[in-house]
């Protein structure tokens, strides 16, 4: 007699239907369509609905340009698409509501415009919709595209330093990024959490949303010419415009490949424009370096450098052991920290600098060798 699937284990699902459990989740029912992951307007459609059902994650998003209300109790939120200005003959791709009360007044509105694939936001487009937005007394557009940016409060365009407008953006692959953050972190409604998993698969299955996926047609090339040109030469014209241009959206996107492995926040501690921070450190040492910080954190940071000469990748965290233990126990300490989530051991080197000891050791001890002299290795 064939087992019934009542009183069966859940595990015994795909088996009794004669499925691998491969396939029998590529036939479970999803909330957005495969079929309409290519297309700009579902895909935008699909985000801003996610957005509005998910309160976790449109106050993640939101509280960082303008609607600083977001979180508040009382206030509710109103997002459309496809809203087309009849006196301009233009459209814009969204727009958000928020408002307040039982009588729903407007607290915050805001236009968005979206781009996929390799279209990029038009800084003419963008222009057109600012009449749209005066007349509705509106100060805040948020783009959306595949091009990397900082902070959403950078643009990949502008409209002047006399804009009366707030220009925001959100690269696609960041708002995948914060979408699987918070299904690790940050939302204990499953409904939620069902939502932005099946917005991220969603996401992750467009083939027209991008990450940054490689250093550019020009950056091996760039990089040849630098090792054949002499360390005292300067490095100019298009080979340095090739190299920090494609260094600048690796930095950016490295921050958000991070985030999404770890759960953490990682961020690029940026101050505007590093373009002549970066050509000095080129033509200095041929070195380009970013500086990290963890969840917000200005006092928990790492180094990111990247040596153009020798092709090689050097990370670096600066971490100080409190107490007034004894060297050898502030040692213990480090290596008990690291031991067991590291990676390979032999690539981690340990320099450590001890209160009135002047002499620092430049190259450091790989980990491993502490390990091993400290009696950890298993």
């Amino acid at each position: 007699m064939a087992k019934l699937l009542k009183g069966s284990s859940f595990d015994e699902l795909a088996p009794l239907l004669n499925l691998s459990q491969e396939k029998l989740e590529e036939r479970r029912a999803r909330l957005f369509p495969k079929g309409n992951s290519e297309h700009e307007t579902s895909i935008v459609s699909v985000f801003l609905a996610s957005l509005g059902a998910v309160k976790e994650y449109r106050e993640e998003l939101l509280a960082q340009i303008s609607s600083k209300k977001i979180s508040t109790r009382n206030m509710s939120i109103h997002i459309y698409t496809e809203i087309e200005d009849i006196k301009a003959d233009t459209r814009v791709d969204g727009l958000i509501v928020i408002t307040s009360g039982k009588n729903q007044i407007i607290e915050w509105a805001g236009i968005v415009e979206a781009k996929v694939g390799n279209a990029e936001i038009d800084k003419e487009q963008i222009e057109e919709y600012t009449s749209f937005a005066k007349r509705l007394g509106i100060v805040d557009i948020i783009t959306i595209s595949n091009q990397l940016v900082t902070t959403p409060s950078h643009s990949p365009i502008s409209l002047g330093r006399k804009t009366s407008y707030n220009l925001y953006h959100w690269s696609w692959t960041y708002l995948k990024v914060m979408a699987k953050r918070l299904i690790l972190t940050g939302i204990d409604d499953e409904d939620h959490v069902f939502i932005l998993t099946e917005l991220r698969r969603f996401m992750d299955d467009s083939k027209s949303l991008k990450s940054f996926g490689d250093m550019g047609e020009n950056w091996k090339d760039a990089i040849t010419k630098i090792h054949a040109l002499d360390t005292n030469k300067a490095v100019k014209g298009p080979i340095l415009d090739d190299i920090i241009s494609s260094y600048t959206q690796e930095e950016k996107d490295n921050g958000l490949q991070l985030t999404d492995k770890s759960g953490l926040l990682v961020e690029l501690c940026l101050k505007g424009d590093r373009r002549d921070e970066m050509i000095e450190s080129i033509n200095s040492n041929r070195t380009i370096s970013s500086v990290y910080m963890i969840d917000g954190n200005k006092n928990d940071t790492f180094t990111v450098e990247i040596d153009l000469k020798s092709s090689s990748i050097k990370c670096c965290k600066h971490y100080v052991i409190d107490g007034d233990s004894k060297a050898q126990s502030k040692t213990t300490k480090l290596i008990k920290l690291l031991e067991n989530n590291s990676g390979s051991t032999e690539d981690i080197y340990i320099r450590t600098v001890y209160k009135g000891n002047k002499s620092i050791d430049e190259i450091g001890v790989p980990l491993s060798v502490l390990i091993i002299e400290r009696g950890y290795h298993k």
